[in-house]
């Protein structure tokens, strides 16, 4: 398309100017975040950033391609995510950034940008027409439901995978017009690292099947069996590579996935009309959202859980269907069509999901691409079939509302993840029944110093449900910190008693029980922490301490050695090591 055709099919004169509307549609999407930047860590960045190990130092990047991405905080684990990728995004931003939160979320909005561009690129190669990939790349990068990969650091799995696919979709379609062999390259490439980010770029073949389809090879070709040929040849490199990528991810994880819940397919079908009709509603409608939502599995069909929503899915299937046949560019938009279905296909896979926390807005990036290019093709559609005089200002009126629409409430939704107390707010509201949300948002209160808050939350996820680990301990940590060391030792052990896995409970059993003057307990308790998590910082440390309160100097020496070998820094360990040392020493004749 030379810049005459583009002049024409622009609303405005300046708009046919190189790079003016990139550098417009990008930096309205980079507003729209800049808020962001005031946002703190929240959620998963605790454990996957601050606590992480993995990402401190570069001595663990072989690791990264060697290991699931939880690896390093539950090394004992199996993990269903492979994402080397990611953990490489998390280390660069480590080194440049450390804990400071307002350059991570800088690093989210840049990723989102990128994005955002690139969705501009490839739907003027596909629509030939810079106005349609400007309404594309411009709803792309407002729409709402990107507010959890963009204003939460750790959801950037999606925006890096999704850059990656579309750059990859984007060189295809240059090497289909230059036949360079270096566009291929890059393509292949491009896709390995997506299928390194996250794993829904798995279904990226199926995509380069469908630019094949729109874009044959030898455009004098018509035959529908000619394009097919094309298609699957054209797209065998790309499944080469996910042969070879699910070679390296069941060596890696020990299988393809590990199912994390137990429900079985039939549960797993009946759930799929009521999840996929949550993603189509929060494309056309993303109110109220949440990183929780009280969707459950259907174990058994019925009239409102199961025919309903195939009932409307049909619906809207039909009238999409049509939709799309009115439309100049069919090809396209049933690309866009292809590119709203097939990342969500993995997603669907409901038993490889955390329990009871089945949908989420961030498996809508990347079909949020095809949904905005197929509302800009209708726009450009309907301009079409109205007067000189209503073609240009009622589908730039139409896109000035909806952009605004989906601005305003991109600035509104995101503020719940300004901290984690605002996080698990909304999702109390949207989930009440949700009793990880309860104990997670009573966590958020203690670490803002409000206990009086957090004790009773803690103890009505236990009403509701006394098996409920997570709180056991969580509340166990709180009479702790409030120094109520008699409650706290009863709600540790009733912890343990539940779940004997986790070490932390045992480490802090071990410090109310030095604080009660238990020591043979509390020594005990120590040991066993260390038992399960031999380098844990601090576990050999707290054992030298209850050792030295026991008289026992030689025992204490050794623990406060061991903890100075693990980690050198430890300056408390240090000094009573040397106090001990010096005490054995006087001690002697």
């Amino acid at each position: 398309m030379d810049r005459n055709q583009a002049a024409e099919s622009s609303p405005l004169p300046l708009f046919s100017r190189p790079g003016t509307m990139e550098i417009i549609v990008c930096s309205v999407t980079a507003l729209a975040y800049l808020g962001t930047l005031a946002f703190g860590f929240v959620y998963d960045d605790v454990p996957q950033i601050l606590k992480n190990p993995a990402i401190h130092d570069w001595r663990y990047l072989p690791q990264y391609f060697t290991s699931h991405v939880w690896a390093a905080i539950y090394p004992n684990s199996a993990g269903n995510y492979y994402r080397p990728l990611f953990l490489l995004w998390l280390r660069l931003n480590y080194a440049l950034f450390g804990e400071n939160p307002a350059g991570w979320h800088g690093a989210s909005v840049l990723c989102h940008v990128a994005a955002t561009y690139l969705v501009f690129r490839v739907a003027q190669q596909l629509a030939r027409d810079r106005t349609i990939a400007f309404v594309a790349a411009l709803f792309f990068g407002l729409h709402p439901a990107h507010v959890e990969n963009v204003a939460w650091i750790s959801g950037v799995t999606d925006p890096l995978m999704a850059s990656c696919a579309l750059g990859s979709c984007s060189a295809f379609l240059s090497f289909r017009e230059s036949r360079k062999a270096s566009q291929f390259v890059l393509s292949l490439g491009l896709f390995a690292l997506a299928l390194l980010s996250k794993e829904t770029a798995i279904v990226l073949p199926l995509l380069i099947v469908a630019l094949s389809l729109i874009r044959p090879q030898d455009r004098t070709q018509d035959q529908a069996s000619g394009k097919s040929k094309t298609a699957a040849r054209e797209a065998a490199p790309y499944a080469l590579l996910v042969l070879i990528y699910i070679g390296v991810r069941y060596r890696t994880l020990g299988g393809l996935a590990h199912p994390t819940i137990a429900i079985s397919w039939t549960e797993m079908f009946l759930s799929g009309p009521s999840v996929v009709l949550f993603y189509v509603k929060h494309l056309l409608l993303p109110l109220r959202l949440s990183e929780f939502y009280a969707i459950d599995y259907v174990h058994s069909a019925t009239g409102t859980s199961v025919l309903l929503p195939l009932c409307v899915l049909l619906t809207v299937g039909l009238v999409l269907y049509y939709c799309i046949r009115t439309l100049p560019q069919k090809q396209v938009a049933f690309f866009a069509l292809a590119v709203i279905v097939l990342p969500l296909l993995p997603v669907l896979d409901l038993r490889s999901l955390t329990a009871g926390d089945i949908v989420h807005d961030r498996y809508l990036y990347l079909p949020s691409a095809g949904f905005a290019l197929l509302v800009a093709l209708s726009i450009a559609a309907l301009g079409q079939r109205m007067t000189d005089r209503q073609r240009i200002i009622v589908p730039a009126a139409l896109t000035g509302v909806l952009a605004l629409l989906f601005a305003g409430l991109t600035l509104a939704e995101q503020m719940q993840w300004a901290n984690d107390i605002a996080l698990y707010t909304r999702g109390l509201e949207s989930a009440p029944d949700n009793l990880t949300v309860r104990d997670n948002l009573a966590n958020a209160l203690l670490d803002a110093n409000q206990p009086s808050r957090a004790v009773p939350l803690y103890l009505e996820v236990i009403k509701r449900n006394p098996n409920f680990w997570r709180s056991n301990y969580n509340l166990g940590f709180a009479y702790y910190k409030i120094g109520n060391f008699t409650a706290a030792r009863e709600s540790l052990q009733r912890a343990i008693m539940i779940d004997r896995n986790d070490s932390d409970q045992y480490i802090y059993l071990a410090i109310v029980e030095l604080q009660l003057k238990k020591l043979p307990e509390a020594a005990d308790s120590a040991r066993q922490a260390i038992v399960r998590n031999p380098q844990a910082r601090g576990y050999h440390f707290i054992l030298g301490l209850i050792c030295e309160s026991q008289g026992d100097r030689e025992a204490a020496i050794a623990a406060f050695k061991t903890e100075l070998t693990h980690y050198p820094d430890n300056a408390a360990a240090e000094g009573e090591l040397k106090k001990s040392e010096g005490v054995v020493a006087n001690s002697r004749p």
